[in-house]
């Protein structure tokens, strides 16, 4: 890929995937741009990166598709990330879709979308599944109108190790415990956002052809809630343990901190059941190199554990 021909625009690109996307694409020394709500931010963030010229920001959302749709000109890949829970369960398709259609009729040739491992596993059963699979028929749709010209390549990632900084990091720093509703022995599969980083660079900078159509599932170690208490254990070097609770003290606790009826039901469906059908060690002929362990990623992030 020649940094003189190709220019790879960034969606969310201040967060912990689409960071390490920009900086992965950088230090191969591709032009990039990276969408972005906050210039100040991204430019205190992307300091080294910046020095380079081979990075540029513009500030805009999801809603701002005047402003979309002239940055996107003069680009030839697309990296496509949208958050949207809490929002409509249509939202996510109806921006992606939007997004999309204006980069392939710009002259975008390779979208690189993040999807879900629920894509795979459950289909539209459960809220999360169901967004992602809408989103992902809308992407397929768009470009097989023109399957010469357009390329989509899907990343599926199970559940990202960085969860754990929302969901579990109080209750560790404060009781020593985590908590969830499936039984001990539940397993659930794990992926460091750095591995879908590193995986999204190297598809964004090999030829287009190499990996068209592909879909990629993401998923590094296969983890039973016991299990994880043990790592959690050992690196933390005090006792951590795994609490059970009932379905509706979950369900209570969960909605009670503001989550929706529909994500909290998802994932009370899903706490005895993994999301991944397998790990994904292949994934390392992409990356080139294995997929980070849980004990890799908690040891670089223990100090938000203490």
């Amino acid at each position: 890929m020649s940094s003189s021909k190709e220019r790879v625009f960034v969606t969310a690109a201040s967060g912990n995937i689409g960071s390490g996307i920009v900086r992965g694409l950088v230090k191969k020394g591709i032009d990039t741009t990276a969408y972005v709500r906050d210039e100040q931010k991204a430019e205190d963030m992307f300091k080294d990166e910046m020095k380079t010229g081979h990075l540029k920001f513009v500030v805009g959302t999801y809603s701002s598709i005047d402003v979309f749709t002239k940055a996107i000109q003069g680009h030839t890949r697309l990296f496509l990330l949208v958050a949207a829970a809490g929002t409509k369960p249509t939202a996510m398709s109806e921006i992606k879709e939007t997004f999309a259609k204006i980069a392939f009729e710009q002259g975008v040739r390779q979208i690189v979308d993040l999807s879900s491992a629920f894509v795979t596993s459950y289909g539209r059963k459960g809220i999360i599944g169901y967004i992602h699979t809408a989103a992902e028929e809308k992407l397929w749709k768009l470009a097989d109108e023109n399957p010469e010209q357009r390329s989509l390549v899907v990343l599926r990632p199970g559940s990202f190790m960085s969860n754990h900084f929302m969901h579990d990091v109080h209750s560790i720093k404060d009781s020593n415990i985590f908590v969830s509703c499936g039984l001990p022995s539940s397993p659930m599969t794990w992926i460091d956002t750095k591995d879908i980083s590193d995986c999204a660079v190297a598809v964004l900078s090999e030829s287009v052809e190499k990996h068209d159509r592909n879909v990629y599932d993401m998923g590094a170690e296969k983890l039973s809630n016991e299990q994880r208490a043990a790592i959690f254990s050992k690196v933390l070097g005090r006792s951590i343990v795994y609490k059970q609770l009932s379905m509706e003290d979950f369900y209570k606790k969960v909605t009670g901190s503001g989550m929706s009826h529909s994500f909290v039901y998802h994932f009370t469906m899903v706490a005895s059941k993994d999301i991944c059908e397998t790990t994904t060690p292949e994934i390392a002929i992409i990356i080139g190199r294995p997929l980070r362990t849980f004990e890799e990623w908690l040891r670089q992030n223990a100090k938000a554990f203490e």
